[in-house]
């Protein structure tokens, strides 16, 4: 559904179908857009390696760079010849050791003046920023596959909803939600309210489990490379 179908909607189940409407348009758009939000934060974000947010490039040199700030988690990173760059948090090198995708375990210390070929994304530098390393001695480009927030708002009815369709009404429990506590005499209903954040945050918890059966589950290596599950 678009979210002008959403609003059309949104005004027949509320009994808001004549002017004056209670709640004007945009007052609707805003809370769509804090559903989409909130829906996505909650079940870990939207899956993305291609778009624009996902492609960052540096220069020799270079030490930090800024990823968007809608990405919430970085799962994967590749350079520019589709080689993989390990992840790793910055407590894994001041402890003298890192370990890598298997398990194994390295005696490492970071050089801040260590230049080469790119290896490592270090991801909790700062807030939006991750640090190359070592420093890159060519310039080049690193494709992320992360979880990010949606890539734009909703603003009016034909803005786009980027969840799958079936989870688009789930979005209305929390437009009716925030609608319902509207400080107006006769908006204001708290009992109702109550009941519809309850409703969203039921959706967002089947939305986790429908999320969850369809990734992968983590296994681990047994003897012989024989998968554990």
């Amino acid at each position: 559904m678009s979210p002008e179908d959403l609003l059309t909607l949104f005004r027949q189940e509320l009994d808001d179908i004549a002017s004056p409407y209670l709640w004007s348009d945009s007052e609707f758009y805003i809370y769509l857009n804090e559903a989409q939000d909130m829906f996505v934060r909650e079940i870990g974000g939207i899956a993305d390696r291609r778009s624009t947010l996902t492609k960052i490039s540096y220069k020799t040199g270079d030490q930090f760079k800024k990823y968007d700030e809608r990405i919430l988690r970085i799962k994967g990173a590749f350079d520019e010849t589709n080689r993989i760059l390990t992840i790793r948090n910055l407590e894994n090198f001041d402890s003298g050791y890192f370990e890598d995708d298997y398990g194994a375990r390295f005696a490492f210390s970071l050089d801040d003046d260590k230049t080469g070929d790119l290896r490592f994304l270090i991801t909790d530098t700062g807030a939006t920023e991750i640090q190359l390393y070592p420093k890159p001695d060519h310039d080049g480009f690193i494709r992320l596959y992360v979880f990010r927030r949606p890539a734009a708002d909703i603003t009016n009815g034909n803005s786009e909803i980027e969840l799958p369709s079936h989870q688009h009404l789930c979005l209305l429990n929390w437009v009716k939600y925030r609608a319902l506590m509207k400080n107006d005499v006769e908006a204001f209903d708290a009992p109702k309210a109550t009941d519809f954040r309850a409703a969203f945050a039921y959706d967002i918890e089947y939305a986790k489990r429908e999320k969850s059966g369809r990734e992968d589950r983590k296994r681990s290596m047994g003897y012989g490379g024989i998968p554990m599950l």
